[in-house]
């Protein structure tokens, strides 16, 4: 895959990922129910909205970095704007897995969900169900942040090549060589 095939499906990937944030960020903070929520639901909601923050500065990032690989090619730039989108993912991975996604915010949001009727309990399943799809979407980051990378490591390997050719000289075929060595051999 060519390095600028892999910054383009890390933005797509990003793109994507921030739709369906933005989906749940719409559920978490202005579908919830109209009863006073809780704790849970307030830290829940506040990080959902973090995360779609963080979101929107990795895909800035990656746009940055895929502007760089265009001509004038801009190493520097790749390379930092790259980067800090990694970072800003990263940010937003420990949030997702170590906050988000940990037992026991999920098993407070179902609790609260659970002991407060009807409307907080479809609630808390639909935000549920939306951050357990986030799992998924972090390991397809992933990936293609690697892809990025391996990609960036084989053009330093590789080196840019230029090849100039011109046409210089005669044509030779294969039976007009042939013939040459049979005059050389003594062979006529």
């Amino acid at each position: 895959m060519a390095l600028e095939a892999a910054l383009e499906k890390l933005c797509s990937d990003l793109r994507y990922f921030r739709d369906a944030l933005g989906g749940l960020e719409t559920t978490a903070t202005q579908d919830r129910p109209e009863t006073e929520g809780g704790m849970v639901v307030d830290e829940v909601s506040d990080g959902i909205t973090e995360l779609e923050s963080l979101c929107k500065e990795c895909l800035d990032g990656a746009e940055a970095a895929l502007r760089a690989v265009a001509q004038p090619f801009d190493a520097n730039r790749l390379r930092r704007s790259l980067a800090g989108s990694q970072l800003r993912f990263l940010s937003a991975s420990h949030l997702l897995f170590s906050n988000l996604l940990a037992f026991e915010k999920i098993s407070a949001l179902v609790g609260f969900g659970r002991t407060h009727g009807r409307e907080w309990a479809a609630w808390a399943h639909v935000v549920r169900q939306g951050l357990e799809r986030c799992r998924e979407f972090g390991a397809e980051l992933a990936n293609s942040y690697f892809a990025c990378w391996e990609e960036i490591a084989e053009r330093l390997v590789a080196g840019p090549i230029a090849l100039h050719t011109t046409n210089i000289g005669q044509q030779i075929s294969a039976d007009a060589l042939h013939d040459k060595r049979q005059v050389e051999a003594g062979i006529t």
